[in-house]
Order: C-alpha cells, then structure tokens, then sequence
C-alpha cells in the first residue's frame, strides 16, 4: 500500500512526465504494423532517401536535391533528408520510415505544454498537452511518415522561442518548416509579421532586422524554384482551379451579366472565383459537419464519420473562446484565433473538401482553448459536478477511440494504405523460380516505387530505368504512371492482358482478381481483412 501511495504521490509531482510517457505509447505501439501498410509518399520519401544513402543521388538520378520529384508532383526535402539516418541505423522499413514523425507527434506534446504554460498557466499548458496527447487529429497524423507532423513541431518551437523573446533561434525551425510541408509556406510568414509586430517593442528592430535576413535566406530556393515552375506543380495538380467543372460553371455567368463584357470580366474571373470558392472552402472546416463528424474525410487522415475533435473538447473550446476574450488580452488572446484562421487557408485553396492533413496547422490551438475551458471548470468550485460529468465523458470518448484506432481502423481501411504491395513484393521475392518477366498491375498507383522500396532494390538500377520514364513529362501527363506501360529490370508495370498459357511458364502476373479468368491457376491470393482481392498472382507463358 506505501508502494502505491508513493507512485500516486509521484506522478501527482511529474504529470508532464505521465503524459509524455502517454503519447510516446500511443505514437509509437505497433507503429510499423498501424497504419497496415505504407502509402505512396511513405515509400516515395523512404525509397529516396535509401537512394541517397547508398549513391548520393535520388531515384531520378538528381545529387541532393532541394526538391524531389517523386511521382511528379516535386517534393518539400526536409522530412526525406531526416530520414536518411533513420534507415541506416534500423534498414529500409516501416519503422524507419515513420519514427521521425512519431518523435516530432511525441515533441508537439512537450511543445504545447510549454507553450501553454507561457501564455497562459502551467495548467493549461498540461490540460493542451494531454488532450494533444490523445487528439484524435493529432495521433493519426503523427503515425505515419506524413511530414506535415514534423513542420507542425517546428513550427510551435518556432513560435516559443519567439514568445520567449528570441527570434534569431526562432528562424531556424520556421525557416526549416517552409522546406517541410507546402502548408507551412503560407502560414509562416503570417505568423511571423504578426509575431514581429506584437512583440517589436520586447525584441527590438535590431534582432527582428536580424532575424528577417536569416528567413529571406531560407527562402530563397523557394524564390528561386517559382520561377522554374517545380514550386507549383503541386499546386497545379490539387489548387481550387483545378476542379474544371465548377470553374466551367461560375465563367458560364460572365455570358449573363447585363453590364456587358468588360464587367462581366471583372466580376467572373480567375481571382474572383479563388476568392469566392476559397472563402467558401475555408468556412467550411470551422463548421461542425467537419469538426465533428464527416463522411467525406480520407481515411488515411481521420476514421470517417467520427470528426476531428471530440464532442466534449468542442464544448470546452466554446466555453475556452468565452473565457478567453474575458480573462486574455494581446498575445495570449489573438495568437490562438490567428493561428487557427490561417491555418485553414492552404486547404482551403485546393479543390479536395474535409483534408485533416493540410490542416494540421491550427493544432494546438484547439486544445490549448479546450484547456483553457477545463481548468476554470476545475478552479471553480461551483463547477465541480460538471468537471468531473466532463472527465467522465471525455474519458469515455477517448478509449472508444483508441479501440477504433488500434482495434478496427488497420483492418477496416487496410485498402486505403496500399496494403497488399508489401506481401505481393515478399512472395516474389521469396520465390525460387527466377522468372524472365513479371507483369505488374499499376491499378493501385505508382507500383513502381513500392517494388523498389519492399524488395529494397539497388537504387542504380532505379535511376538507369527513371531516364526513359521522363517520357512522361514531356507527353504534358501529371503523373508517371499515366504511361501505358514502363519498366524496371524484369518489371513491366501497365494494364494486365492475361491471356492464359500452361502452368509454371517463365512470365509471373500480379494483377487484381478479375484481371484473370475464373479457371486460371492462382499461385497467391492477398486479401483484404473484408476478403475482397487486393492482389492475385498467376503464372505464364
């Protein structure tokens, strides 16, 4: 009994331990088995980076790029580089991939703390951090090997160390976050003005001249790749005007408005309809169709159905805004409201509607104003059969959804996270027949980078074969694997044409189940948890 009495008394002393301890379980158990497989940009960044490792050189043949070209859309290089220690120690895998992610989800936690603790109390800052700890936004999205994790932690240690006055340190996690996530681009120098502005008289021109210089410096390749165009591939391939049905729509008015041609110019136009669409869009994430419960948001981001927040965070943050317009003034009372309207503009601006991912930005802020709410109701003491009501339900949501994460999620969206290319990769593999060629189904997208990264294929052979694929771009295609078909080494990936052949021929299919005939003779099945096919493979002639 002395035994229990003196841990109770201990972490009653080290919480901030208990909670770190808390994300670090929940970050990192079953990580290279939960998400159930890795997705394109997992094995995208993965394979390039186990490609500069070994040559010096991406998997397009490019010495130690600033931008990466991937599939075509020209990747941020931040999260690809810091991968590169990361699979020489642990190998080309799952857990390499991903532990960055988790350890930079793991120093938000830490980060939300002390920021709340700066501009508020240190109770707020351990009631944020808690509740970051076990975000449902949060967890998913520090699991993977997503990148917007890692710009999100250098960010909010961008934004302390200005709070605690130092904006020469501070430019180095914001100047590293622009070259980390596309997001990051525009919420940085946002926060930055503003920061400046708020705290100029404290930190004086000197520093912030100082300071200026250094982030002028870090954006310059930025600068520099805008005028060559890579810098807005990715926005070309997902902005607001690349949905072109609804932009077809609002210029069919132009043809209508009575004040003749140049007004109906000035009216419909390229700009307006940004302005138009992109408030519209950006309205729409503060609503509670998103914030609690949506169908439309990707599974690889958030369970669909269930919302970002949690129902009782969402009442706390009500009750956290009134209380911090009554309680907080400056800094402490703008910065959260800032930092959650900027951070929906990126996805506001892209055509996809709900997307968690690039509004991961405007975390923590949720929390720190659920934090906020919390700890009045646990001050005040007329509020004390309501603060624990609201423990009790918000310990009830969470554990529901730590079974829906841990327990359901990898087999329910086992399809959403590429599952299937690592177990297809593995049975060639491990096969003793050296075939002469394998026909690989590109159904799916983009096999050939999943090929190479599960069989952990020599990167020079990778970049030999990327040389013709280039083809692409200059066929005006997005993507690589618009090609009809391309190959690596024995590989040709395309649409499958089975057309039979006797048992045990030198030609190996991967392909889906309906690709084949009723009779074929099927070598491996991989399913789905839900039993439908992902992959059949056959031989050939």
């Amino acid at each position: 009994m002395d035994t229990i009495n003196r841990l109770i008394t201990w972490g009653k002393s080290h919480i901030l331990i208990l909670i770190l301890l808390l994300a670090t379980t929940l970050r990192l158990f079953n990580l290279a088995s939960n998400p159930p497989g890795l997705n394109w940009d997992e094995v995208s960044m993965g394979y390039s980076a186990y490609s500069l490792l070994e040559t010096g050189k991406d998997e397009w043949g490019v010495s130690w790029p600033l931008l990466f070209r991937s599939y075509g859309e020209w990747k941020s290089p931040v999260y690809i580089y810091l991968l590169i220690p990361f699979i020489k120690v642990f190998g080309l895998n799952a857990w390499a991939v991903r532990l960055p992610a988790a350890i930079a989800g793991i120093l938000a936690v830490y980060l939300t703390y002390l920021i709340g603790k700066k501009l508020y109390s240190e109770n707020v800052g351990l009631w944020a951090a808690l509740l970051l700890s076990v975000s449902q936004w949060h967890l998913m999205l520090s699991r993977p090997g997503f990148e917007a994790g890692v710009a999100l932690t250098l960010v909010l240690a961008g934004i302390y160390l200005f709070l605690k006055e130092k904006p020469i340190f501070a430019t180095l996690p914001l100047g590293i976050a622009i070259h980390t996530y596309h997001s990051a681009k525009l919420v940085v120098p946002i926060i930055i003005v503003y920061l400046a502005i708020s705290n100029f008289k404290k930190i004086g021109f000197k520093k912030l001249a100082i300071s200026a210089l250094i982030l002028g410096i870090f954006a310059l390749p930025i600068a520099t790749d805008l005028l060559t165009g890579r810098s807005q591939k990715r926005f070309a391939q997902v902005g607001i005007t690349t949905d072109a049905e609804l932009v077809e729509r609002f210029f069919k008015y132009r043809g209508t408005f009575p004040l003749g041609d140049l007004a109906g110019k000035l009216v419909f136009n390229k700009y307006t309809f940004i302005l138009s669409k992109g408030f519209s869009n950006w309205t729409s994430y503060l609503s509670p169709h998103f914030l609690l419960g949506s169908e439309s948001i990707r599974a690889q981001h958030s369970i669909p159905f269930r919302g970002v927040l949690y129902f009782t965070e969402f009442a706390l943050i009500i009750f956290g805004l009134t209380l911090l317009f009554k309680k907080y003034s400056g800094v402490a009372r703008y910065l959260p409201l800032l930092m959650i309207a900027i951070g929906f503009v990126p996805p506001a601006l892209t055509k996809d509607i709900y997307h968690v991912l690039r509004s991961i930005l405007t975390l923590p802020w949720w929390q720190l104003l659920a934090a906020i709410g919390i700890v009045e109701l646990q001050n005040n003491k007329k509020f004390h059969k309501l603060f624990t009501f609201t423990l009790l339900l918000l310990t009830c949501e969470i554990l529901i959804l730590l079974f829906q994460y841990f327990a359901w999620y990898p087999k329910a969206f086992a399809k959403d996270w590429q599952y299937g290319y690592k177990q297809a990769v593995e049975y060639i593999e491990t096969s003793d027949k050296p075939y002469k060629e394998i026909f690989f189904t590109k159904t799916y997208g983009e096999p050939q980078i999943f090929v190479a990264f599960y069989s952990k294929l020599d990167p020079k052979i990778y970049q030999e074969a990327s040389k013709s694929w280039l083809e692409y771009e200059s066929l005006g295609l997005p993507w690589l694997d618009q090609l009809k078909t391309y190959k690596l080494g024995n590989y040709t990936f395309g649409d499958i044409r089975y057309m039979g052949g006797s048992r045990g021929g030198d030609t190996l299919y991967v392909g889906k189940a309906d690709d084949f005939w009723a009779d074929t003779h099927v070598l491996q099945k991989i399913d789905f948890a839900d039993h439908n096919n992902a992959f059949t493979i056959t031989d050939g002639q």
